[in-house]
């Protein structure tokens, strides 16, 4: 999909497939838009008179134009509100309308008009627009012998505005929407790959694609070197697998000197039966999304290529399956990490957080001064914010500060849980230096504290998803599937470093 921005000439006479007009609650449209209430003789005011659309949130209106328009239909978006009128609330507005365009037909070209309410600025709007598109427009084919989607994408999207100084700011955002969604549909296509297609090999592969795009320098620790590494955390957990573990690392470098380094980490278990700690039947499918850590960070990674902010980052993803066989690790092993520190095994299905222990002794160590991880680490924090709000903890109080910052910029929620020492206790082992599973209560913490165990001092925020990267239904601009969720978040926090 292309975004262009035009200057608004004749808006009424853009030869086009579609033209959007957004109305806000309590708008009329004849007030709004007279020159187009006139082009249908009163007509329009008539059909909101008796209630066939309106300004409310959540309504889309079409109207075939009859030849009274160059274009051929007229979409009404209802955006809400204009007093609690924000980047959430238009992202969302324009993602149905979105929806509504691209539902049936062939490629098209739709023009919108750009207007803007309450203390949204045009660049944002225009941002949210374009993701808007971007996002509600993706489709996840498959490997259906015969096509099951019915409509093209569309292959233009242009926004109308007023003068040329607006084009030049709303451009700026344009630019910003793209990379964004960009990012995060290829995370979301990650997720939705079945686990035979999108191997530990392929996953790999998919990273190194993703440097090699925007020439960031890379290295692929195969099993050689991780042995070499003693990265006992990732090799067990792929013992019970016939793929080979790799972990990757992605050096972005957008500063002159190496300094002030973001170290991104993110799980890339392709496929998680639980080990010999096997997982019930029901549902067991959905665990080709537990490397969604691992795509929100890729999903970043693309969107800063295109985006180039000045900061340095430092990305790990470990790649590897999770599999019950007699080569497998079992409960009650006692593994050695990368840090030194031993892990007593409690359950083979708590191996997200064995794979992040030695991707983030590894950043540390090439002196990251910052981590951030992502992971679909616990049950426990689907039972504690379900499948709307992902999950953060941190041992620092100033950078959790900055990550909740870029979530609200970026529209995607997010709620802070406590680390106290109490909880810190709960991973404590009589066998080894720790354990890999510190109970039922509390187990989304759990499983992020053991992690802070591996980060010590370096200040370090933990986003555990699991909730939230995969989804089983639909809504205004995500399909069923893979969400790409906190791709933009992550994005947002480094541009926002960049910046300060």
């Amino acid at each position: 999909m292309n975004v262009t921005v035009e200057k608004r000439m004749d808006g009424w006479n853009v030869a086009c497939d579609e033209l959007i007009i957004p109305l806000w609650k309590g708008e009329e449209i004849a007030a709004a838009y007279p020159e187009l209430d006139q082009r249908f003789d009163g007509g329009l005011a008539a059909m909101q008179a008796y209630k066939e659309f309106s300004g409310e949130a959540k309504t889309v209106a079409i109207v075939h134009t009859m030849g009274k328009l160059a274009a051929k239909k007229l979409i009404i978006a209802g955006m809400g509100n204009p007093e609690s009128f924000d980047f959430v609330s238009a992202r969302a507005a324009w993602g149905r309308a979105a929806k509504v365009s691209t539902t049936k037909g062939k490629e098209k070209l739709v023009a919108i008009d750009v207007r803007t309410k309450g203390s949204l600025e045009l660049d944002r709007l225009a941002q949210a627009m374009t993701e808007a598109f971007g996002l509600a427009s993706y489709h996840y084919e498959g490997y259906r012998q015969k096509p099951k989607r019915e409509a093209e994408p569309l292959s233009t999207v242009q926004l109308l505005v007023g003068s040329d100084e607006e084009a030049a700011t709303a451009m700026v955002g344009v630019m910003r929407g793209e990379a964004l969604a960009q990012g995060t549909n290829l995370a979301r296509t990650l997720v939705n790959e079945p686990g035979n297609y999108l191997t530990p090999t392929a996953l790999k592969d998919a990273v190194v694609a993703v440097a090699e795009r925007y020439g960031m320098e890379y290295e692929v620790l195969a099993k050689d070197k991780l042995e070499e590494l003693g990265m006992g955390g990732v090799l067990s957990v792929a013992k019970g697998s016939a793929e080979e573990p790799f972990v990757v690392a992605v050096k972005y470098q957008g500063k002159e000197n190496w300094e002030d380094v973001i170290g991104l980490i993110g799980k890339g278990v392709t496929f998680d039966t639980g080990g010999i700690s096997i997982k019930p039947v029901a549902g067991m499918e959905d665990m080709k999304s537990d490397m969604g850590g691992a795509a929100a960070m890729i999903g970043a990674l693309e969107a800063i290529g295109q985006l180039k902010p000045k900061a340095n980052i430092l990305t790990v993803i470990g790649c590897v399956e999770n599999m019950p066989s007699s080569t497998a690790y079992k409960p009650g092993d006692v593994i050695t990490t990368m840090s030194g520190r031993t892990v007593e095994i409690i359950t083979t299905d708590a191996e997200g957080r064995l794979v992040l222990a030695d991707c983030i002794t590894y950043a540390k160590q090439k002196g990251v001064s910052c981590l951030l991880d992502a992971a679909t680490l616990t049950g426990g924090i689907v039972v504690a914010l379900g499948h709307y709000c992902s999950g953060v903890m941190t041992n620092n109080d100033a950078l959790v500060g900055e990550v909740l910052d870029a979530a609200g910029q970026a529209g995607e929620r997010l709620w802070q849980l406590p680390t106290f020492d109490e909880y810190r206790e709960l991973n404590k082992s009589r066998f080894a230096d720790l354990k890999n599973s510190g109970g039922r209560y509390g187990h989304g913490i759990i499983g992020g504290v053991f992690l802070q165990e591996f980060a010590e001092e370096t200040p370090w925020a933990h986003l555990d998803i699991a909730g939230t990267a995969y989804s089983a239904s639909a809504n205004d601009m995500n399909p069923a599937g893979g969400t790409g969720v906190m791709v933009r978040t992550i994005a947002q926090f480094v541009m926002n470093r960049s910046q300060a």
